[in-house]
């Protein structure tokens, strides 16, 4: 078998047209087949009168001195929102929906839409998996239960845990995505290193290191793809790593836009819901981001490693304004964050396996609470789709990303 470390060695080549124009061609095929899949679901939903579904969220809201209840319910892969004044307890109802009929295949296929509803019965609560029960036990508080939740399982959380959240500009750190699929990867084939090098030693020498354990992590990555669901940053990172081992094996050039767009459009074709999903687009971009700056810079010295984060940061800011214009000073905190996370990360889900995961509650709750000035930004949508034509301009001239960079700053300004 070829060792990965030597493939390293040979000579990289590119896709050509042809290649890609085939491949591209069977994705629209598959995208086609899948749409039409997901307008069959649609036939089938509209034709359904009660509904029996598992509730995702629940929390309630006021408007006008009324209060009511919001309900995200899950059907299949579509989240549907609906209101009551019912205080539901329960993980699971059977509910009816009405206006059905003002609802399209558009709306259906974006994956997330309101329906009004009558006649809500809560059924039987749900057990939840035994692992994630396993690690929500571990905390009496609420708060975190959603936060380590969020952070390994990729559950909801409450409007209150965002806001803390997106004051300290981490949103990337608590939704499942590459990065933790990078930190994924790496502790286990270390874990697994030791145990394969004593078998490699007797059993099988002439094998590599690098290419069966990547297969074991991969099917490992894969079953926990399933245990969370189809959570759009992780499927883009699992995707997008399956597709570069491919490419470093076949000794294909890995780090170009190119292999960033066959990966979008591979996630697009399997679920072409994807298409309207945030979160999505904010995997998509930031790798866009990571890879526009490694097109025009190598990392050289430690200062260039400081301006790559810098840099990714920076960039994030605008797209990030455009769907939640919460901008503080306490942002620029996920600087220093973003690289403590790969310390963080391992050492609490340790701490999680060996039933001590509430170890650090309390310094996290008070990390939470703290605020600095902060401000809602509201940023035109002109102004956000000229700072994208921007960002792909910038392949071409490298002196456009320090523009990119004034122009994020430009809002700390605006909010000082």
């Amino acid at each position: 078998m070829i060792c990965v470390m030597q493939l390293a060695s040979k000579k990289i080549y590119k896709l050509q047209k042809r290649h890609f124009a085939f491949i591209y061609f069977v994705l629209f095929v598959v995208f086609c087949l899948n749409v039409h899949l997901k307008f069959l679901d649609f036939c089938e939903f509209l034709m359904q009168d009660r509904y029996i579904l598992k509730v995702l969220k629940n929390y309630e809201k006021s408007k006008n001195n009324k209060n009511y209840y919001v309900l995200h319910l899950a059907y299949k892969d579509v989240i549907i929102y609906t209101t009551t004044k019912q205080k539901i307890n329960s993980n699971k109802i059977s509910i009816n929906f009405a206006a059905k009929n003002k609802l399209d295949f558009y709306d259906y296929l974006k994956a997330r839409f309101y329906l009004p509803s009558y006649k809500i019965q809560e059924e039987k609560q749900e057990d939840e998996k035994a692992l994630i029960s396993y690690f929500k036990k571990q905390h009496s508080d609420k708060k975190m239960q959603e936060f380590y939740l969020a952070l390994f399982f990729a559950k909801p959380i409450s409007n209150e845990l965002r806001t803390d959240v997106n004051y300290y500009g981490i949103a990337h750190l608590l939704a499942i995505s590459g990065y933790h699929l990078g930190l994924i990867y790496s502790i286990l084939f270390f874990t697994l290193m030791y145990f394969y090098k004593y078998l490699q030693k007797r059993f099988f020498p002439y094998r590599s290191i690098h290419l069966d354990l990547a297969i074991v992590i991969f099917i490992f990555l894969f079953f926990y793809f399933i245990l969370i669901g189809q959570v759009a940053s992780f499927f883009r990172s699992f995707v997008m790593a399956i597709v570069a081992f491919y490419f470093v094996l076949k000794s294909i050039k890995l780090l170009s836009f190119s292999h960033l767009f066959l990966c979008f459009m591979i996630c697009i074709s399997l679920n072409p819901s994807f298409l309207f999903n945030i979160g999505f687009f904010f995997s998509c971009l930031g790798v866009f981001y990571i890879f526009l700056f490694l097109h025009h810079f190598k990392f050289k010295s430690l200062l260039n490693a400081l301006y790559f984060e810098s840099f990714v940061f920076l960039a994030m800011i605008i797209p990030v304004l455009y769907f939640f214009p919460l901008i503080s000073f306490q942002q620029f905190l996920a600087i220093l964050i973003t690289p403590l996370f790969v310390v963080f990360y391992p050492l609490v889900l340790f701490l999680h396996i060996i039933n001590c995961g509430a170890l650090f509650d309390g310094y996290l709750l008070k990390f939470l609470a703290f605020k600095m000035a902060g401000d809602y930004f509201h940023l035109e949508f002109k102004y956000f789709i000229l700072y994208l034509i921007l960002s792909f301009l910038a392949i071409f001239n490298k002196h456009l990303l320090i523009i990119i960079s004034i122009i994020n700053i430009l809002c700390f300004i605006v909010l000082l």
